[in-house]
């Protein structure tokens, strides 16, 4: 199990170097504020991908408490958005629609650039 940890957590590293990572914590995923982030997410994948998100979902049980406790997650749920430099951007507690995470993120200088070169 530990060895199954530690990869996942590599190759979230690799993943991380060129996309942005939405990790959503929560300690029951029947909660219904957790399926809801899910669906709204789920509901816009064209928005995720224009902006290189990756969703990683964490459950909490025994082998993902030390994450919980190393990412300082206590609540029942959070969000943290986690940008492609690697730094944290945004963190929530509460219901965050997809419109709220672009308008963090299009603010971010990587993602006006990315948005120029595009054109």
């Amino acid at each position: 199990m530990f060895k199954i940890i530690i990869l996942s957590i590599l190759l979230m590293q690799d993943l991380s170097i060129n996309n942005r990572v939405l990790t959503i914590y929560t300690k029951d995923a029947k909660l219904p504020i957790y399926q809801e982030q899910l669906r709204s997410l789920d509901a816009d994948k064209k928005g995720l991908l224009e902006r290189d998100i990756i969703i990683k979902k964490i459950v909490y049980d025994n082998s993902t408490a030390p994450i919980f406790k190393k990412n300082k997650i206590s609540g029942d749920f959070s969000i943290v958005l986690t940008g492609k430099d690697g730094g944290e951007k945004f963190r929530s507690t509460k219901l965050t629609t997809p419109k709220q995470l672009y308008n963090i993120i299009d603010a971010m200088p990587m993602r006006k650039s990315e948005m120029k070169s595009k054109r």
